[in-house]
């Protein structure tokens, strides 16, 4: 089911060079101001929603065999206007429709999906905005799967962020009143400073250099031998602490494949016990065993 609520915060982007160097810290980005949603919902069930906005006037959004539509009226005893359609569709409706509403701004997610009333996840999912006389609906160009449990209301109702967070990054589908919606971004968690930079292992086998996110780029590790046969590549990296950092999707640049060059990316992890080292590769499991240590050198 989709769920609409409050807003989370991002996290500031961190700098590629080692803490060591850098003083890097975990940093917050500020968090802008919010309107706090005013509409109140007179009816609510798993096909059909009616707000009553702060002006009085209320809107009806109903779930149709032609997909989603809409109708408003200027008070609770007043005729409803004709149906619009939000979003046409033959796909079945999840169960529920989530909206809201601050000053003369509506706004709701909804999804459809050939088993999404048995509990299986959407396959469309809809983010949608009316304003001013509610005529009219803007709707989401990129009929995306992404489920928009998070929703901030900005600048007086000209802006609407709808926000799917997850514990590696955090994606935001901005509308807003002059420009309608813009494309969706997606801002990557930054991994501890205290991976970031260059290690080499001590029995002198291979040698790591951890890159930081950046803009549209989540935070990356490179692995390079320095003994054996040549092995070159590179796979994206995540983590919540300096004890947990995890691989995947490694890519082979140079060479071939060697042993721990790439690591088997389910059975294999990093942590790291300072700023200075040391950082280990272990083997996972109720026991974590140290495969390979290393000591910074950049």
């Amino acid at each position: 089911m989709l769920m609409l609520g409050a807003a989370v915060g991002g996290c500031a982007e961190q700098s590629d060079k080692g803490p060591s160097a850098s003083g890097a810290k975990h940093t917050t980005s500020h968090r802008e101001p919010e309107d706090k949603p005013d509409a109140r919902v007179v009816e609510d069930d798993d096909d059909h929603t009616v707000l009553e906005l702060s002006d009085g006037r209320q809107v009806s959004l109903r779930f149709t065999r032609r997909g989603l539509e809409a109708q408003h009226r200027r008070a609770s005893d007043d005729a409803w206007s004709a149906r619009k359609t939000v979003y046409e569709t033959g796909t079945e409706p999840c169960q529920g429709i989530r909206a809201k509403a601050y000053r003369d701004t509506v706004w709701l997610a909804a999804g459809f999906g050939v088993y999404c009333r048995d509990g299986e996840e959407p396959q469309e999912v809809i983010a949608a905005v009316a304003t001013g006389d509610l005529s009219s609906w803007t709707t989401d160009p990129t009929k995306n799967n992404l489920v928009w449990p998070k929703v901030r209301i900005r600048d007086g109702g000209a802006r609407v962020d709808f926000v799917h967070p997850s514990w590696v990054q955090t994606t935001t589908l901005t509308w807003r009143k002059s420009s309608g919606f813009a494309e969706v971004a997606t801002e990557y968690k930054p991994i501890h400073p205290w991976f970031v930079g260059r290690w080499r292992a001590t029995d002198g086998s291979q040698q790591l250099t951890i890159h930081q996110v950046g803009p549209d780029r989540r935070a990356r590790v490179v692995i390079e031998t320095l003994t054996g046969p040549r092995c070159k590549g590179s796979a994206t990296v995540s983590g919540i602490d300096q004890h947990d950092l995890s691989m995947s999707n490694f890519k082979l640049d140079q060479g071939t494949r060697a042993v721990n060059c790439p690591l088997d990316e389910l059975k294999y992890d990093f942590d790291v016990k300072s700023s200075d080292g040391p950082l280990r590769l272990r083997k996972i499991g109720n026991h974590p065993k140290t495969v390979l240590t290393y000591e910074r050198v950049g």
